[in-house]
């Protein structure tokens, strides 16, 4: 039978029904969800983050307060070019902002950039975080207004989700400021995993953690006061930094305590900027097996001489084009991967690592290998407990201990990750300690994605590295978004 359309239907189609979009988190990966969701005139979009403010920076690009001795003091990892390309175009554009805004800082930054402030190479600089900061909340605010130019409704709530459930209406989204608010869909980027936590590492003068808690640690250490850390890490250089700030470099006392006893390998920038070729003998049989190639061929590269940062480079772009299955078949042996790859091509900060190492030979700065046990302090002084490599018991004595440890074996997340783990809506690897998602970064509930740092499987795919890279992150969401958002 013939359907016929009437002129008053051609004239007055059926209105198409708007939706409502959430999106919770603060950081980068929610900010490129919010800045790119495939939304049309008339929907809603809700960013959802106790920080939304400055949605974009989170913790990892977080702003100092303006008097702090220590802004600017934390640096990216890698060089400006290898975290985003945009940076790097960025970077050069601000040169005068730039240096008029580092300018007599401790440590020196300018001092150490020197030779590529010479040659106007600032993308090879590792930039302070905050100022990558700055560029993530510009370039997302500019998103937003270009939503609100295309007629989306675009709204920012300073709160955290602590419940979510689905209904008639679709999501129902509950806030720790009491409000109820009812959605189609939402994306989850709630961050990294949160550090482990050792006996007594809370107190006057032992803290959690290094981030937000600079202000007390400043004042306990003084001018000249010790301070031991717990790990040899990414904030293990920051808070050598903290301390290089607020301290004279011949007073500073600061000694590491990790499993390994090692510093993460010193990015240096490539010359050429050119990604190595990596060069590999698949299919593999075991993760044991793929790892030994790629252990080798770090090897084979610092004792060359080649540039550490390009293999890195190298195997991020192998990574992108090429699925960790067509390397290794078994997803078993394919989920072994992440932990010990990440460890191994561990890098850090440049300026960061040859200050601790020229620090390291006039005995200011030390590093000891142990598995930490507990602290005592009382009310001058911290105690950290550990065994060292033989298994022999060992203690040492300062005036501040920070517990700067990563996640360990067992990785937990902030509390409604965990909660979305307990409800059955994503689950957690035992191999990698990370996150994994159901296809295309869905999880169990209908309408709702998460992804964040710590996802290290997606579907039936496991990825060789978890997502701590910028980059990845924002092209991995740009992907997603190129469909429409699945509702409820």
């Amino acid at each position: 039978m013939r359907h016929l359309v009437s002129h008053t239907q051609l004239l007055n189609p059926t209105p198409r029904m708007t939706k409502h979009h959430t999106v919770i988190g603060d950081g980068l990966t929610a900010a490129e969800f919010a800045a790119t969701a495939p939304l049309s005139p008339g929907d809603r979009l809700t960013v959802i983050g106790p920080n939304v403010a400055t949605l974009g920076r989170g913790v990892a690009y977080a702003r100092a307060p303006v008097e702090a001795p220590w802004r600017y003091a934390y640096l990216l990892n890698s060089p400006s070019y290898a975290v985003d390309p945009d940076f790097a175009q960025w970077m050069p554009q601000n040169r005068e902002w730039l240096i008029e805004q580092m300018s007599g800082r401790r440590p020196d930054w300018l001092a150490a950039g020197q030779p590529w402030l010479d040659t106007n190479d600032l993308a090879s600089l590792n930039a302070p975080r905050e100022i990558y900061g700055d560029f993530s909340q510009q370039r997302t605010a500019t998103a937003l207004a270009a939503l609100r130019t295309r007629g989306i409704q675009v709204e920012l709530l300073a709160a955290s989700v602590t419940e979510l459930g689905t209904g008639p209406n679709g999501l129902t989204i509950e806030l720790d400021d009491g409000q109820i608010i009812s959605a189609d869909s939402a994306d989850v980027a709630t961050g990294s995993p949160t550090g482990q936590r050792f006996d007594g590492d809370s107190s006057d003068r032992a803290f959690s953690q290094l981030y937000g808690n600079e202000s007390s640690i400043a004042e306990k250490i003084g001018p000249r006061g010790s301070i031991i850390c717990i790990g040899a890490n990414a904030a293990m250089l920051d808070l050598l930094r903290l301390c290089q700030s607020i301290q004279a470099d011949d007073d500073i006392r600061l000694t590491a305590i990790s499993p390994h006893g090692q510093l993460p390998v010193a990015l240096i920038p490539s010359t050429t900027k050119s990604p190595k070729t990596i060069e590999l003998n698949p299919p593999y049989d075991t993760a044991d097996a793929f790892l030994q190639d790629l252990f080798k061929l770090k090897q084979q590269t610092l004792a060359a001489g080649e540039n550490f940062e390009e293999l890195r480079a190298g195997l991020r772009l192998l990574f992108m084009q090429t699925s960790l299955s067509s390397l290794l078949a078994d997803a078993e042996e394919a989920r072994k991967v992440a932990r010990p790859l990440y460890r191994a091509f561990q890098g850090g900060t440049r300026d960061s690592i040859h200050d601790f190492q020229r620090l390291m030979k006039s005995r200011q700065c030390a590093l000891l290998p142990g598995e930490v046990s507990s602290i005592e302090t009382n009310t001058n002084q911290a105690t950290v407990h550990y065994r060292d490599n033989d298994g022999k018991r060992q203690s040492i004595k300062a005036d501040v201990v920070v517990n700067c440890a990563g996640p360990g074996p067992l990785s937990r997340f902030d509390p409604f990750t965990m909660k979305m783990i307990e409800h059955g809506w994503i689950s957690s690897c035992h191999h990698s300690g990370g996150i994994m998602t159901g296809e295309q970064c869905r999880t169990s509930v209908p309408g709702v994605r998460y992804l964040g740092p710590a996802v290290t499987s997606v579907g039936d795919t496991a990825l060789p590295i978890p997502f701590y890279d910028a980059l990845r992150l924002r092209l991995t969401v740009q992907a997603l978004n190129q469909a429409p958002i699945e509702s409820t």
